[in-house]
């Protein structure tokens, strides 16, 4: 495969995912990608978080990292900057309508067993689950501590607290695999403009996650490259998941996860030498950028 490589005297915007991606697989930062972020940005180049994690989720990374650059929550559904009250938040939401349509469609209802709303007031939950291991696997999976009041809210009844907030996803929870089809049939009947990913839990069913058509990675990262004004030809872009495939294939340097997924291989230019636990992201860009003393 050939080398990905940089003119020193450009600017670039480099672009990562979060999970099994910048991070290892505790979820945390390693010192190596902590110096080459800083390294990066303190050269000139633009670095940003785009990631399927709530805001509140990824602001402790963002601050670890010493970055001032814009933020991309919700796979693209909320773009922000916490480091400047000044940059006007973005959200590519969609109406709650088309959710309470879904929730209490005669089809439907019987085969959704769970509920997850996330919108700019927090997030609700339609059942608390009294399952220990299915509450890990919601906070692994998508950041969500459930148990927490302070984040994490029952919905009420007739949805009041959340009608009066446009949505910038939906989880719906499926426990069953045979109803998975007939789901995804009835979904399509509400609006075009959603767009719906699935996700597999390891024990406990699948997760029917539902965006904003417009709501994408690779949208965000076409917007923050058209921001900050660098053309496509100097844009790195590392992800590891199907959510990631459009944000890899748009950057000119597009990097999957050695350890990713089979599709976000087949989107990108290139794919890491190492994996997320052994600072892939970051050996990757010493290498393009030729930085030294770092490792």
């Amino acid at each position: 495969m050939a080398k990905s490589t940089t003119n020193k005297n450009e600017r670039y915007l480099i672009a990562s995912d979060l999970d099994w991606t910048l991070l290892d697989n505790n979820g945390e930062l390693k010192d190596l990608t902590i110096r080459t972020v800083k390294k990066l940005t303190k050269m000139g180049h633009v670095f940003c978080l785009i990631s399927g994690r709530p805001p509140q989720a990824m602001i402790d990374i963002y601050n670890k990292l010493g970055l001032k650059s814009i933020m991309v929550s919700f796979n693209g559904s909320l773009i922000t900057n916490p480091s400047s009250k000044n940059f006007a938040p973005i959200n590519l939401c969609f109406n709650f309508d088309i959710v309470r349509k879904i929730l209490n469609d005669k089809k439907l209802k019987p085969l959704i067993n769970n509920c997850l709303i996330e919108n700019s007031s927090g997030v609700f939950v339609k059942n608390v689950p009294n399952d220990k291991k299915l509450k890990k696997e919601i906070l692994d999976s998508f950041h969500i501590a459930i148990d927490s009041q302070r984040l994490v809210k029952r919905i009420s009844p007739n949805f009041a607290n959340v009608r009066n907030h446009d949505l910038h996803s939906v989880l719906l929870h499926i426990k069953d695999k045979k109803n998975l089809d007939k789901v995804m049939y009835e979904l399509r009947k509400f609006s075009r403009t959603l767009v719906t990913r699935l996700w597999q839990f390891n024990n406990f069913g699948y997760i029917v996650e539902i965006n904003s058509v417009f709501a994408s990675k690779g949208n965000a990262l076409k917007f923050l490259s058209a921001y900050y004004s660098i053309d496509k030809i100097h844009t790195f872009s590392f992800g590891d998941g199907d959510n990631d495939t459009d944000m890899l294939h748009y950057a000119f340097n597009g990097f999957a996860m050695c350890n990713g997924s089979t599709t976000a291989k087949l989107s990108s230019t290139y794919i890491t030498k190492e994996d997320n636990n052994n600072c892939g992201v970051a050996r990757e860009l010493i290498r393009a950028f030729k930085l030294k003393n770092l490792k």
